[in-house]
């Protein structure tokens, strides 16, 4: 802790491998770039229209152009414009959004699940975190315009999850991505968890519960996790340690349960002292918290600055507040600025982009976390809190 209350600012970041291999430094960012959560914003409504209005594209690829809709994400993009219309009285947000959830009916298979990939016919299997995601944009806009329909549809998910669990807690084999149980779906037990309030139907919460608790017993002492994987063979990202710290603490903060929060501190501590002993965080660890990337996950970077900040307005602690700030403007500064309108707006999954993670591509998810790291950043800064 001595070496961050010494960190009033964040250290240089022309560092290490990453900044030989780019051939140009890390930006050094203090403070937002002018309009960068409205570029964020406008490059989403973008994957929208390039579908159709039909979902929102996976991606831009330098090589091959905008991918296919992709439902996981799109469910929780449906957020995050209603959050942008609610601030700024964009009313047209609303109906991007509304069209969303009604395309996720449509392509919500008939056992309830959503779908492992992008569109293609035939659907994929039904998955849990994809499931999950999608869960939270059909409560958004229940929540916002009191459709039942879109209650309707996130309950038939959510019994999909209670019909597929495993006996530990767990979803895998053909249930979720890779045959493997994971503990970012400690972010479907948020959304579990958001259902059962909605639904008033505890059961909901009994599953997330048995989850919850498994994803604690996976941790290591030093906040490391088993199993924070999207395949196996690969070391922890930092995209899906911020996907396992977030469901964590929005789960802590909705079902009382303070284990799950500082589980989350856990690794948010060892992250941030990472982050400011090199100036940016490694896309991937080993169990010791050795990093084993050259490159930045940007996703992963807007993300654990959220959380950072999320994490501060669950325990005022400004170490986390002062983090997390610094790294959303390490991310925003980060954000592709560009007269090419395919990604004006957009973030790259790795910096370098050509890294391992989302390689050559600008994923929508990317742009989605720096807008929701962005609004929380100005909210905080503009109340306190």
């Amino acid at each position: 802790m001595d070496l961050l209350r010494r960190s009033a600012a964040l250290p240089a970041l022309v560092v290490g491998d990453t900044a030989k291999r780019a051939r140009r430094p890390i930006p050094d960012q203090t403070g937002v770039p002018d309009g960068a959560l409205e570029a964020a914003i406008r490059w989403l409504c973008l994957t929208h229209d390039v579908t159709g209005r039909r979902g929102s594209a996976l991606a831009y690829h330098m090589l091959h152009g905008w991918r296919p809709a992709f439902p996981e994400t799109t469910g929780y993009i449906i957020g995050t414009l209603l959050e942008h219309a609610a601030r700024t009285g964009d009313e047209s947000l609303v109906t991007r959004a509304r069209e969303m959830g009604d395309w996720e009916i449509d392509v919500q298979n008939p056992d309830g699940g959503v779908m492992t990939d992008a569109v293609k016919s035939p659907p994929g299997r039904s998955v849990a975190f994809n499931t999950g995601m999608v869960i939270f944009g059909w409560l958004d806009l229940h929540e916002k315009l009191g459709d039942e329909r879109y209650l309707q549809a996130a309950v038939r998910a959510g019994e999909w999850l209670e019909r597929t669990q495993e006996a530990d807690g767990t979803w895998q084999g053909e249930h979720d991505y890779g045959g493997i149980p994971h503990t970012y779906c400690s972010r479907v037990d948020w959304a579990l968890l958001r259902l059962a309030a909605a639904s008033e139907e505890e059961r909901f919460r009994d599953v997330a519960g048995r989850h919850l608790d498994w994803v604690l017993s996976v941790q290591h002492e030093n906040g490391w996790f088993d199993w924070c994987v999207f395949r196996t063979g690969t070391f922890p990202s930092t995209h899906a340690l911020a996907y396992t710290m977030r469901g964590l603490l929005e789960s802590s903060a909705l079902n009382g349960d303070r284990r799950y929060l500082e589980a989350a501190q856990k690794t948010a501590r060892a992250l941030m002292g990472i982050f400011y002993t090199r100036g940016w965080l490694p896309a991937t660890y080993d169990r010791e918290w050795t990093a084993k990337s050259r490159s930045i996950c940007i996703t992963g970077l807007a993300q654990v600055g959220g959380v950072w900040l999320r994490l501060y307005q669950e325990t005022d602690d400004v170490d986390l507040r002062r983090a997390g700030i610094a790294a959303v403007e390490q991310a925003a500064a980060l954000q592709t600025r560009s007269r090419w309108s395919a990604i004006d707006g957009a973030v790259a999954g790795s910096f370098p982009i050509y890294g391992r993670y989302a390689p050559l591509q600008y994923p929508n998810w990317s742009a989605k976390f720096l807008a929701d790291s962005l609004a929380l950043r100005e909210r905080i800064l503009g109340n306190g809190r």
